[in-house]
């Protein structure tokens, strides 16, 4: 017998399969469910609000190849229902009992469910569970799998100790078991299935290291498989640069992509919710959160980005010879989670370009960031300090005390104003779009850790290609500082400029003369 292939064609299935005695519709009924995970998932789970082709499709796709993919799903598309919920129990049925299907040769498997946190794990058990002790037609169909009375006969039957079903051998994992990534993950287990349903959420994406975290521990999780274990990666991106986004780069795993409107775009067609649904999302959860968790793409909103082709780049510092100025983003402390203190000197050429000639970004105290303004202001010898007005009066007075006691001076003007640090950034896209600002090709300096970093490449992937949704913009802002009114740039004149001035106040004189 062939599978239905649509919505109509399962229905017209449903109407046949009244028609057959008893023995011949469980038979028919038993086979379907455990070849056909739309079948299962609509009619013996009673899933009726999976009747739409799109979600038809998916289970599918998921059917085919349910292994070894980072399925990135929009945010209510269905996802966890069809893979972590629907596959898992079809897999149960599939190889568990006596007539276990070739493809898994005789195996129990054992499951691992693996989220974020325990609690949200848990939840996913919680779902499979009760849908086994509630759902008379499975238990029906399968009793050689399910218990009749789950919480009762089944050795354990819990969202802390895991579910286990009725098999032969006798594995010291449960069936399913729920854990914790990155908070309370197990030892000493190995599972045949792990699923990794929501590992990144709001709360991992908070800091570099908490990503980092995240993806540290799902690194670490796949000691837990057995020999030649499946896997299989659930979300939704929280971030450009989250643990999914990761272990794409890695090329770890296959990637199956289904954002809520066609190619990701905020004016492609919605694949499953209607356009009012889409207006509401976008009204609630604001462009980022919408680009994220619904078109999976953080940065969907690209008239506040910027793009890798309009930077540019210099032949190095002997094609510097403009006005320099030095502007400084100070932070307060060396804390992990706090902001870097960046510090940036840009040349200003006669073809009113900006060049950045050198660049600090690093977790500083107070005496080591005067060590490096006074290292680079001897240096460069720009025509004046910028300074962000914020949390620097300690800044000024120990930098002009020092002043004093070298006897070496410059000026420094403090930089405020009223504008919000986004609105100061989204002021750079027009000088950087228009190719008129350049960088180094690098710039290598070791952090306050002894790490050397190529502080361009730093600048490039965690900054600019990562507006307007960056853990830091340190280096963003200071750069927007150039722009501030009160640091009064100076662009240098030209030669050609400087000829023509001179033959413009030669003929008025002329022509003074001449009246």
């Amino acid at each position: 017998m062939n599978h239905p292939s649509t919505i109509e064609e399962y229905r017209d299935l449903v109407l046949k399969l009244d028609k057959l005695d008893p023995v011949e519709r469980m038979g028919l009924c038993r086979w379907l469910a455990r070849t056909d995970l739309y079948f299962l998932l609509w009619f013996i789970c009673g899933r009726k609000d999976l009747e739409h082709p799109w979600l038809l499709a998916r289970c599918k796709d998921v059917q085919t190849e349910p292994d070894g993919y980072l399925d990135l799903w929009s945010r209510g598309h269905y996802k966890s229902s069809i893979l972590t919920f629907g596959k898992t129990i079809q897999d149960i049925l599939a190889s568990h009992g006596d007539d276990p299907l070739s493809e898994w040769g005789g195996m129990e498997p054992t499951f691992g469910i693996f989220s974020h946190t325990r609690p949200i794990a848990k939840a996913f058990l919680s779902q499979i569970k009760r849908e086994f002790e509630s759902n008379p037609l499975m238990r029906s169909l399968f009793p050689d799998i399910i218990w009749d009375r789950c919480d009762a006969e089944a050795p354990k039957w819990s969202e802390d100790g895991g579910i286990i079903l009725k098999r032969k051998g006798n594995p010291k994992e449960a069936t399913i078991e729920a854990w914790g990534l990155v908070e309370g993950m197990p030892t000493s287990k190995h599972y045949n299935i792990i699923i990794y349903d929501d590992i990144v959420t709001d709360k991992s994406v908070t800091t570099p290291e908490m990503m980092a975290k995240t993806l540290d521990a799902w690194a670490l999780s796949l000691n837990l498989g057995a020999k030649n274990f499946r896997r299989r990666i659930i979300g939704t991106y929280y971030h450009f640069q989250d643990a999914y986004h990761e272990i794409q780069r890695r090329g770890a795993v296959k990637v199956r992509f289904y954002p809520g409107r066609e190619g990701g775009a905020l004016d492609g067609k919605p694949v499953l919710k209607t356009e009012e649904e889409h207006r509401q999302m976008y009204l609630e959860m604001g462009p980022y959160i919408y680009g994220c968790q619904v078109l999976l793409n953080p940065i969907a909103d690209s008239k506040m980005s910027f793009k890798k082709d309009w930077l540019r780049f210099h032949g190095g510092v002997d094609y510097l010879s403009g006005n320099k100025y030095i502007l400084v983003d100070p932070a307060s402390s060396k804390k992990k989670e706090s902001d870097y203190t960046a510090i940036m000197v840009i040349d200003l050429g006669e073809d009113e370009n900006f060049k950045v000639a050198d660049m600090v970004r690093d977790r500083l105290n107070l005496v080591e960031r005067a060590d490096i303004i006074f290292r680079l202001h001897k240096k460069w010898k720009p025509l004046n300090v910028g300074y962000e007005q914020y949390g620097m009066q300690a800044d000024i007075e120990h930098i002009l005390d020092r002043q004093r006691r070298e006897n070496y001076y410059f000026n420094i003007t403090p930089l405020g104003g009223k504008t919000a640090k986004f609105d100061r950034i989204v002021g750079l896209i027009p000088s950087v779009s228009q190719g008129r600002w350049y960088f180094p090709d690098s710039i290598f300096k070791a952090n306050y850790e002894g790490r050397i970093q190529d502080l361009v490449d730093v600048f490039i992937n965690e900054e600019f290609l990562t507006f307007p949704v960056p853990i830091h913009d340190d280096m963003l802002d200071c750069m927007a500082r150039v722009l501030d009114p009160d640091l009064g740039i100076i662009w240098p004149r030209r030669e050609e400029d400087d000829r023509e001035d001179r033959y413009r106040v030669k003929r008025v004189q002329r022509a003074d003369w001449a009246g």
